[in-house]
């Protein structure tokens, strides 16, 4: 099977400008410099290399680069450490010198003979490339923690206001656009009013819709790795959730048995054959919402002694957010039995059309779930952020020497 090739990107640690010619070299395994001489002589030429190059630059997607360590890139993130960008090395300067000669020279010759543009013409082709240059860098190296964080019209704005110097390349682009088509006009100068006034209408519209397009693919980009960042948060924390309930609980209990061999042997393989039904998944073991509650009852019994009274009225088939059910009327179950100091659980499960709720009572010792340790994962973050990351609730109701209540209720 023939692998298909990638898609080239623009790196920004390499660039100049945009990365466009850096991008073709990585891709086309040629010379950068190569490339660069390719597209002064082309601009040379009635700007067909500066048309060439935008093109290229609005089509061709910024490249990730390499990712960092976690500790740093997170840092980077948050804002909390600044990346700084790469600045040009002394010999890049005196190539920059050498083509911007190569560059003149050849527009001189190109313009003095029949095939150059008229002098009108090429200054609205220079300005209006500028212009959309300096809008356009600033869309590639603009900060956008706004877009993550922020709600509604910030979510766009932010991103245009975090410095003073992106705003004012952005005024100074869109003056260098204005002046572009202004000086069309001029060239235009056979056309009537009505010509002008669409001439103006069309190229002021097309400046602002060419200005604005890599800014609207930013942000939208930004949005679509803030859904990620949140996807992979919530794996992290439904996977920190399940090593609380599962492995943590299991090596506590081994600790306590370590004087017995058959019981740590016994308690590890337990621990194993709930990893892999974890990520493997087990339906023909937990396939009903009944199913899985009672299994994890056995298990509380098993590795507590304590007596767990469970009571379902309906059943339903056990989707995603009933797992998440399922795992924190567990996390609920164990910390009665380890906490409470009762000698039996109550759980009452009721699977209705529109609503599954699932009781778990104790009649123990109680506490003040106002006092709870934010540090805590048992109950915050196993049970309660658990619960609602599916899209549900859970309700606690608990005081010193009466007892405790967890309410949890997921929608179907």
């Amino acid at each position: 099977m023939q692998l298909e090739s990638p898609r080239s990107s623009r790196p920004l640690n390499a660039a100049w400008l945009g990365g466009v010619c850096a991008g073709l070299a990585d891709h086309l395994g040629w010379s950068v410099q190569v490339l660069r001489i390719l597209f002064v002589v082309l601009a040379s030429t009635r700007l067909v290399g500066v048309g060439l190059y935008l093109l290229l630059w609005l089509v061709m997607p910024r490249a990730h680069g390499h990712r960092a360590a976690p500790g740093i890139e997170a840092a980077s993130r948050t804002g909390r450490r600044s990346s700084v960008p790469a600045a040009f090395r002394p010999v890049e300067w005196g190539v920059l010198g050498a083509l911007a000669l190569l560059g003149g020279g050849l527009l001189w010759l190109v313009q003095t003979s029949e095939w150059g543009l008229d002098p009108l013409a090429l200054a609205a082709g220079v300005l209006a490339a500028a212009g959309l240059a300096a809008i356009w860098w600033q869309a590639d190296h603009v900060y956008t923690r706004e877009v993550q964080r922020g709600n509604g019209l910030r979510r766009w704005v932010g991103p245009l206001l975090a410095h003073w110097t992106t705003l004012v390349a952005l005024i100074l682009g869109l003056a260098s656009l204005g002046v572009s088509v202004a000086l069309v006009l001029v060239w235009q100068d056979s056309l009537g009013e009505l010509g002008r006034l669409l001439v103006a209408l069309a190229g002021g519209t097309g400046a602002l819709v060419l200005a604005g397009l890599p800014w609207i693919v930013r942000v939208r980009q930004s949005l679509a790795e803030a859904r990620d960042d949140k996807l992979v948060a919530d794996a992290r924390a439904d996977m920190a959730a399940h090593l609380h309930d599962s492995v943590l609980q299991t090596l506590a209990l081994i600790q306590r048995r370590a004087s017995d061999p058959r019981a740590v042997v016994s308690l590890a393989r337990r621990q194993e054959r709930e990893l892999r039904r974890w990520l493997y998944g087990d339906p023909a073991q937990d396939a009903t919402l009944v199913q899985a509650l009672s299994l994890a009852a056995l298990d509380v019994e098993t590795d507590h002694g304590i007596d767990v009274d469970l009571v379902t009225v309906g059943d339903c088939d056990l989707t995603p957010d009933l797992t998440a059910l399922v795992g924190a009327s567990r996390e609920a179950m164990v910390n009665a039995a380890r906490h409470s100091g009762a000698d039996r659980v109550d759980v009452y499960a009721e699977a209705d059309p529109d609503l599954v709720s699932v009781f778990i009572r104790d009649r123990g010792s109680g506490f003040d779930p106002d006092a709870i340790d934010p540090d805590r994962m048992g109950i915050r973050g196993s049970i309660i952020e658990r619960v609602k990351r599916a899209g549900g609730q859970a309700i606690i109701r608990s005081s010193p020497d009466q007892g405790s209540e967890v309410r949890l209720e997921m929608p179907r």
